[in-house]
């Protein structure tokens, strides 16, 4: 893997701090109907993830997304809330080369399922908004609850893509549970240098349903 005119692109692009970011996502947690919140799971949308020209440059670089999702259900106490529930999954964002398209993959339970492709960062945001539901055990009738979603957006480091490609081929492996890997100098070097650029490692996102008693 040729590290160097990526790391020089990855300049160019990203040379204001917060570029990639500017924008912000829409993040949701939307209700089931009330007839059905003490059946069925809530729906979660995440929209504008990808949303922005560093992004797109950034991606078809080489370096992937990783989305991770973490929903929360939670039961109103007395004196503090409960947690009842808890679900998670990733989203896996890449460019393919010679395909020139972006490929979304949904990773759950460690098997992952392609989600779909797109030839513009537009068309995989779009896949990336889609709604979507993830089953968890609903609430009992009565219970005053609520739901949390937490996002964590970050750029995979040149050290995971060959991770990554692997997992993608039935290895489990660190790049997608995000486990670190020590990587050599120059894999390191690059890393910190990128995590510079974007203006920290991580962004996060969260939102919350409403209260509801079903």
């Amino acid at each position: 893997m040729n590290a160097l005119p990526r790391v020089a692109l990855t300049l160019m692009i990203a040379s204001v701090p917060g570029a990639l970011f500017a924008q912000e996502p829409e993040i949701e947690v939307l209700l089931p109907a009330p007839a059905s919140r003490a059946t069925e799971a809530p729906f979660t949308r995440t929209a504008g993830l990808l949303r922005s020209p560093p992004m797109n440059d950034l991606m078809r670089s080489g370096f992937p997304a990783r989305i991770r999702y973490k929903i929360e259900r939670w039961a109103v106490g007395g004196w503090a809330d409960d947690l009842r529930a808890t679900r998670e999954w990733t989203l896996i964002v890449r460019y393919d080369q010679l395909g020139g398209v972006f490929k979304v993959v949904r990773v759950f339970r460690e098997t992952a399922t392609p989600l779909g492709e797109s030839a513009t960062i537009a068309g995989a945001d779009s896949i990336v908004a889609r709604l979507t539901r993830t089953p968890m055990p609903p609430p009992r009738r009565g219970e005053r609850s609520y739901y949390t979603l937490g996002i964590e957006l970050e750029m995979l480091s040149l050290g995971d893509l060959d991770e990554l490609e692997n997992w993608l081929k039935g290895e489990l492996q660190p790049a997608v549970r995000g486990d670190r890997n020590p990587g050599t100098a120059l894999t390191r070097g690059i890393r910190t240098l990128v995590v510079r650029l974007l203006g920290g490692e991580k962004r996060r996102y969260e939102a919350r349903s409403p209260t509801f008693t079903p």
